[in-house]
């Protein structure tokens, strides 16, 4: 079933592996911003050296063949300005959760919505996954609005505590979409 991680190509976006000349990018563009942390479980680094740190960890993990992160590159500019991954992989049901982060810079110019198309199709196609589900926090609709656009439909709404992260604990909006759902709108 599993492929690991591989290169793809939208119109405008280039998704792949990280490398280690992406830690500038990253540092600059989303790991020091608050705004873009504000619903995940990490704060803003501090320095250079946390992020490299961070990217050398993502690296290694490649050698799994159950890995799947991508880096998104703007190809018009050659800047890594965001990433997508899956996780909570079950290979007894086929499913995986997605999530997304973009640099504050390119939200609302459609780019995160094109990354997870193309994620989506090589997830639902490609690896044999039947069902990608994921979720946002109540309070950050702008990603409820990608999950929409990308073909996901929401299931409800209900309450996650977090405990390793109680500052990110709250209502959460739940989507999925099945490959079936998938085929039937592509």
């Amino acid at each position: 079933m599993h492929i690991g991680t591989r290169k793809m190509e939208t119109d405008r976006l280039l998704l792949r592996k990280y490398e280690v000349i992406d830690a500038e990018d990253m540092f600059r563009n989303w790991l020091t911003d608050p705004e873009v942390s504000k619903f995940w479980g990490w704060k803003p680094h501090e320095n250079l050296k946390e992020t490299q740190l961070l990217l050398q960890g993502w690296i290694s993990d490649y050698a799994k063949m159950d890995y799947y992160h991508w880096v998104i590159v703007v190809k018009e500019l050659s800047e890594a300005v965001g990433y997508i991954y899956l996780n909570e992989i079950n290979c007894d049901e086929k499913s995986a959760c997605i999530h997304y982060l973009i640099s504050r810079r390119y939200w609302n110019q459609g780019i995160m919505t094109e990354a997870c198309k193309a994620v989506l199709a090589y997830s639902l196609n490609k690896i044999g996954i039947c069902k990608i589900h994921t979720h946002h926090h109540i309070d950050n609709p702008a990603s409820g609005k990608v999950m929409q656009k990308s073909g996901m439909r929401y299931v409800e709404t209900r309450h996650k505590r977090i405990a390793e992260s109680p500052q990110i604990s709250g209502d959460y909006c739940f989507y999925e979409i099945t490959s079936e759902e998938w085929k039937q709108a592509n």
